[in-house]
């Protein structure tokens, strides 16, 4: 296993030879000058160690996922000091810039992977994306540090051929960096066996170089030119697969063991680790499933789970919920207004009379009328009306969500097409958008979620227990739960907003309607919204019209920016 060859490792506290301990102290020089390089950045002083059981360079700790652990054990024989400096310096320039450039953080990573899934197995998607990466980085860093790099590409290159022959996806590399900077750097004959495929992928990437829309669409069309040679070098293993004597055994972010070529881990480090700078920080929970949210958007539930977990921004563990939760965001808006009066303004003077409040009589019309004031003849007064009302936002109450989950609600949530997902996906995305505007909001909110019976969730302010209970499709009759509603209406602290999000296939929608009657009777909003169709039937709920709100809910995209408003006519 990966962690317990770990282990193995000495860091510089376990007893480091005099030698190791000077290595150590030009790698933290290197290190330095790296973070200067990058105006220093929120990252941690590696964890530098000596384990010669493991090949790669850099790695993130499993057990400290925000620490990077440097191991320098496999570092070339150098001439002195200063070349040692060099060489760290670039070698952390390039693995700084992992979390500083490309893939940067969780959303770009969980997108490139995506992309890079179109074409390879999900365990493989990690390999595209840091060939990807790893060729815009270091041509970024040719054209600042040419002499540089092209000196630590030939001492990588001269200390790996010496110990073997070298896998062709490696000679893929050191050829792919040739063509991407145009210059013959390594000066060996046999790399040009990769010439053609090398020819392509440097193409794809130096096409619009500084153009990172493109990313996904480029990370996409390497993975199809790539997927022989990986498949061809890396191979899908079980937990007690035989190794290779010239691969070793690691672990897939998709949950796979795969075996990985020796001199692969040496040149990219393990190229199936996900490394973004979210990966590198504990107590952000919040921004990651913001980052999940986002990346939900506008795609099938089939292509998020997998990147979403893999680039670390999946953290609350319930992948459909969080896709829910993303495909809903911001679409409802729910405003509740109060009518409140406009105060009184003066419309024409009129006679003031004794008798009449002394603070009334206006003395300037008094004197335009007569200059002489006389009482009950010539003295004047203001008369007033009431001025035009104005709405006053208020908080939004309580907020009770019954969601019909019938077998006429049809559910399909892997079906690529909006269409093919059902009604029922179009009344979740309906409820999640409400129930977390009003969760923002501060509200309580409670869910009815029913088909032959009625499954409750209490009033709560824990959106994650009422999306569990919104998720449970139960595929059976239609019977609205009188009782219940009634019932979560009277437990509500405030008077309840009621959102009822059904097809309206209702057996017993007579005495329905009878209830709803009352409820609003009591005080209680009730807003249905008709999935299915954007017409209302009005012959259906005429004695409804005046008292219930209706919306038409074609499909998902009629819920955008839906401001669903109600007014209560209240005076002071």
């Amino acid at each position: 296993m990966i962690q317990s060859r770990r282990k193995k490792g000495r860091n510089f506290k376990q007893g480091a030879s005099e030698k190791e301990k000077k290595i150590i102290e030009l790698a933290k020089i290197a290190w330095n000058k790296t973070l200067k390089e990058f105006y220093y950045p929120p990252l941690n002083e590696p964890n530098y160690v000596f384990d010669y059981t493991h090949l790669e360079g850099f790695y993130i700790d499993p057990d400290h996922r925000w620490q990077i652990t440097m191991n320098l054990a496999n570092t070339p024989i150098l001439k002195d000091d200063q070349e040692y400096i060099d060489y760290f310096y670039i070698i952390s320039l390039h693995e700084v810039s992992h979390y500083q450039i490309i893939p940067y953080d969780g959303l770009i990573n969980a997108k490139l992977l995506r992309s890079a899934m179109e074409y390879v197995n999900q365990n493989y998607a990690p390999i595209v994306v840091n060939i990807f990466a790893d060729l815009i980085i270091d041509t970024k860093l040719f054209k600042k540090y040419t002499d540089l790099i092209i000196w630590e590409m030939c001492e990588t290159y001269k200390h790996l051929n010496s110990k073997g022959p070298m896998s062709n996806f490696s000679k893929f590399l050191f050829r792919a960096y040739e063509k991407m900077w145009n210059k013959d750097v390594i000066g060996d004959e046999t790399l040009k066996e990769m010439d053609s495929l090398a020819g392509k992928v440097s193409k794809i990437i130096l096409k619009d170089f500084e153009d990172e829309s493109t990313w996904e669409k480029k990370v996409s069309q390497i993975a199809n030119n790539l997927n022989i040679l990986i498949q061809d070098t890396f191979t899908l293993i079980g937990t007690r697969g035989i190794l290779d004597r010239n691969k070793e055994k690691r672990k897939s972010p998709g949950g796979a063991f795969v075996e990985v070529p020796k001199d692969v881990l040496e040149i990219m480090d393990n190229p199936l680790e996900n490394k973004n700078s979210d990966k590198l920080k504990e107590g952000n929970d919040d921004s990651l499933q913001q980052k999940s949210e986002e990346f939900a958007k506008n795609i099938p539930y089939s292509e998020f789970g997998g990147p979403a977990r893999q680039a670390g921004i999946l953290v609350d563990g319930s992948t459909l919920a969080a896709w829910y939760r993303g495909l809903a965001k911001n679409l409802i808006e729910i405003k509740i207004f109060e009518q409140k009066p406009g105060g009184q303004l003066p419309i024409y003077p009129e006679l003031w009379r004794i008798g009449d409040r002394i603070e009334e009589l206006d003395i300037v019309q008094s004197l335009l009328n007569s200059p002489v004031i006389i009482p009950n003849i010539t003295t004047r007064k203001w008369a007033f009306t009431a001025g035009p009302g104005h709405l006053i936002e208020q908080e939004i109450p309580d907020l009770l969500i019954v969601l019909d989950s019938s077998g006429s609600m049809g559910w399909n949530y892997t079906s690529r097409s909006i269409s093919g997902r059902g009604p029922y996906h179009t009344a979740l995305v309906a409820a999640f958008a409400s129930l977390h505007y009003a969760a923002s909001k501060g509200a309580k909110f409670s869910i009815i979620n029913f088909s032959n019976r009625a499954d409750i969730c209490q009033w709560t302010s824990n959106y994650k227990k009422a999306e569990k209970t919104l998720l449970r499709y139960q595929g059976g009759g239609t019977f609205l739960p009188i009782e219940e509603i009634t019932n979560q209406c009277e437990k509500a602290e405030k008077k309840a907003l009621v959102f009822i999000i059904t097809d309206f296939g209702i057996y017993n929608w007579s005495k329905a309607k009878k209830a709803m009657l009352n409820l609003v009777e009591k005080g209680h909003k009730i807003v249905g919204f008709f999935i299915g169709s954007k017409k209302i039937p009005k012959d259906k709920f005429k004695s409804l019209f005046d008292r219930v709100t209706f919306y038409g809910i074609g499909n998902p995209k009629d819920l955008i920016s839906l401001v669903i408003k109600e007014v209560q006519n209240y005076y002071v």
